[in-house]
C-alpha cells in the first residue's frame, strides 16, 4: 500500500523549484549554509531538507537577492 501522508523531508530540486532558484544554487547555500543532508539512493545521492531547514535556506536565498 502506499503512504500518502505528510513528508518530512524536500529534496534539492524540489527546494530548487519553491524557492524559485537554480539546482546548483540550492547546493551552494546549502554548503555555506551547512544545511541538508545528503542522502543515498543506490548510485543516486542527493541533498535533503526539513521544513525548517528550507524556511532558513528562504531566508537566506532572500537576503541574498536584494
Amino acid at each position: 500500500m502506499a503512504d500518502f501522508g505528510p513528508k518530512t523531508t524536500v529534496d534539492e530540486h524540489g527546494a530548487a523549484v519553491l524557492l524559485g532558484i537554480t539546482p546548483p544554487e540550492v547546493r551552494w547555500f546549502s554548503r555555506v549554509l551547512g544545511l541538508g543532508r545528503r542522502q543515498e539512493d543506490g548510485d543516486a545521492s542527493q541533498i535533503v531538507f526539513t521544513y525548517d531547514e528550507l524556511r532558513r535556506l528562504s531566508s537566506a536565498a532572500a537576503a541574498s537577492a536584494k
